[in-house]
């Protein structure tokens, strides 16, 4: 998983559909210029996005996809005096849409949408969690003991677990995330 999310994921990340919300929205609401969203509403278009990203990379995209999502969404919701500089260290794009404002997605329809397409092999994603979720772990205490050293990774974890988000339970991928988590 590292290789891959170090070697490949952002490339792959960039073949999505984005869309730029307008001025008002950036500017005066998101404060961020640089901005942009993909998935739309239950990761409408998942099928699309995913039909460009190769059927052998596919599980772990979904996952290193989850990770910078809830990462992002954590930190704005639980740790906003911390948020400022994760974007401007890594300019992630938005999971959702915007309209009259900005709407975000549930992080966990990036796992879910995926398995109810059937776009991707269950089994394989499943196979893979537990050496996701001990990346995902590791990885974040490591980013954040370096670059956000006031979030503390357990306080994360469980804004993570107490988030009204974590409530949505749809497939059987999500169930073992969140036993492992």
């Amino acid at each position: 998983m590292k290789k891959y999310f170090y070697d490949k994921f952002k490339d792959q990340l960039a073949s999505l559909t984005f869309s730029r919300p307008c001025n008002v929205v950036r500017e005066h609401i998101m404060n961020d210029d640089s901005v942009v969203f993909f998935g739309g509403q239950d990761w409408e278009n998942v099928q699309t996005d995913l039909a460009r990203i190769p059927q052998s990379d596919r599980s772990k995209f979904i996952l290193a996809l989850f990770m910078v999502v809830i990462t992002d969404q954590c930190l704005y919701t639980h740790f906003r005096q911390t948020y400022q500089s994760w974007r401007q260290m890594t300019t992630f794009p938005k999971f959702g849409w915007s309209g009259y404002g900005p709407h975000n997605e549930n992080p966990f329809k990036i796992i879910w949408a995926p398995e109810r397409d059937n776009v991707i092999d269950s089994a394989q994603v499943l196979s893979m969690l537990p050496d996701f979720v001990a990346f995902m772990k590791s990885e974040t205490e490591t980013f954040f003991k370096k670059n956000l050293p006031t979030v503390p990774v357990t306080a994360f974890f469980n804004a993570i677990k107490n988030d009204a988000a974590y409530s949505f339970s749809e497939g059987s991928i999500i169930q073992k995330i969140k036993e492992l988590i």
